[in-house]
């Protein structure tokens, strides 16, 4: 190993990652393959994300000519337990603002060395799990997420792109497979997304639908008290455990009651139809339908919400207050 990438190991080590591996800028065409099957049976939710074009993502090269190596990084999140309303833990903690800072500050090193660098993470042009897998920082757990020894599935992932081959390892690697004789995950998923080992419905699962832009009175139901996001699969698993912190109750009324630009401020980081806040504004009033409680604040924020708001938002906030008064 060379000194610059011993340097590159503990830089990483220094800024929290928790598992690196490197490998070859090759196709992923068994990602590729495996994306086109899910398309084919209807498995994904019609963002599509990285299976809208498997081809692209499956080809790095395409984005970066130049590469020929690559890093992949996890960084590690806690998941909140908030006890009143649910935000999944890598958007409450906004975990992929901490990549971001470990992609920039990895790619700049690299460009201070003399080499050519550059970084993807949650983008269309790459099968982040697949590039993970392959750099032998972790497996592909049940409920299709990547896990990696000690901090499970509670990680965001990145990878970062380079002119030659580097030969980067941090972190543990499994001896096995974890999931071989275990289906927490499967049986702990609130709608039954997952399906085959491996296989998600994203129509089904929680996550997704809080990010539809449309529900169906089931799917209002379905989604509970949950704000953004789905921890039930992660908190289920037992790699991992215990990674979960206390944190403060969500700000739902602040939420409500925010201008549109302070609350896209606040939350922007999410995946939010359209950039239009009436959506957070939706989730959360349903949140608190499906709570069956309400303060005296939360009653007065969504009474001035069914106020000033759009129609749409006026209905939304009238139907969650009415099953909470009258359990319609």
């Amino acid at each position: 190993m060379s000194e610059l990438e011993r340097k590159f190991e503990r830089l990483l080590i220094d800024k929290g990652v928790v598992a690196a591996g490197s490998g070859a800028v090759v196709p992923l065409h068994f990602d590729a393959q495996q994306s086109r099957l899910r398309i084919a049976a209807g498995f994904v939710d019609p963002a599509h994300f990285t299976y809208r074009n498997p081809e692209r993502a499956a080809v790095v090269a395409r984005a970066f000519p130049w590469s020929h190596g690559y890093v992949s990084v996890a960084v590690s999140y806690a998941t909140t337990r908030d006890a009143e309303t649910q935000v999944a833990g890598y958007a409450y903690n906004r975990s992929y603002e901490d990549l971001r800072e470990v992609l920039a500050v990895a790619v700049a090193y690299l460009r201070e060395s003399g080499l050519r660098a550059a970084s993807l993470f949650d983008s269309n042009q790459a099968f982040d799990k697949g590039l993970a897998r392959r750099a032998g920082i972790g497996l592909v757990g049940r409920h299709t997420m990547v896990m990696v020894p000690k901090a499970g599935s509670r990680v965001v992932l990145g990878s970062i792109f380079t002119e030659r081959l580097l030969s980067v390892s941090v972190g543990r690697r499994f001896r096995s497979d974890p999931c071989r004789n275990c289906r927490r995950c499967v049986d702990a998923c609130p709608t039954g997304a997952i399906r085959l080992p491996g296989t998600l419905v994203a129509e089904h699962c929680i996550a997704s639908i809080l990010q539809q832009d449309s529900w169906s009175p089931v799917d209002r139901q379905l989604v509970g008290a949950r704000v953004y996001g789905c921890d039930s699969c992660i908190d289920s698993c037992p790699i991992g455990w215990p990674s979960r912190e206390e944190s403060a109750p969500a700000p739902l009324v602040r939420w409500l009651t925010a201008g549109d630009q302070e609350l896209l401020e606040e939350v922007g980081h999410w995946y939010i139809p359209r950039r239009d806040p009436f959506y957070v504004r939706r989730n959360v009033a349903n949140a608190l339908g499906n709570r069956g409680s309400l303060t005296r604040d939360e009653r007065r924020a969504l009474a001035l919400l069914c106020v000033r708001s759009q129609t749409r938002e006026r209905i939304e906030g009238l139907r969650s207050l009415l099953r909470v008064r009258w359990g319609r």
